[in-house]
């Protein structure tokens, strides 16, 4: 599942905050978690085809620490639980997601209708929007004998 795949780029843009290089982070770790090779294949592939990358090396556009702050209105507060604010905010900070995607996010969010959407509701529209971008993101890439969990 594509929810999955979040995850692990969630684990490689926060690890690359410490380590700053992709060839750096021991991939063998997100194996030991339970993530197939393909999954990982396919994080690495988001990454390359959406972010910025020289030399393994990801440049956000706008630099972590820097730049303007998003302050969810009381409305949007109803529509999250405090968790998956938390988690919109990791995004962003993360890089995964830059101020538009995050507004998409929260119209979507908005117009579900539901009140306090868990961490797993808002995966599934983080999900839908990343992987929606077109290019080489909504591409899978599993042979024959693997799955995407």
């Amino acid at each position: 599942m594509k929810q999955r795949i979040i995850e692990i780029l969630v684990q490689l843009m926060s690890e690359m905050q410490v380590t700053n290089r992709i060839s750096d982070i021991d991939l063998g770790e997100l194996k030991n978690r339970g993530y197939t090779q393909t999954e990982i294949s396919e994080a690495l592939s988001w990454l390359y085809t959406n972010l910025d990358v020289d030399d393994g090396v990801v440049t956000l556009p706008v630099p972590v620490g820097t730049g303007s702050r998003r302050i969810f209105h009381e409305v949007e507060k109803s529509a999250f639980s405090i968790e998956s604010q938390g988690y919109l905010i990791q995004l962003r900070e993360l890089g995964l997601l830059d101020d538009r995607d995050m507004e998409v996010v929260i119209e979507r969010a908005m117009q579900t209708g539901y009140d306090r959407l868990s961490i797993e509701e808002v995966k599934e529209i983080v999900t839908s929007m990343l992987f929606g971008k077109g290019g080489a993101s909504n591409r899978s890439w599993l042979n024959n004998k693997e799955s995407i969990h």
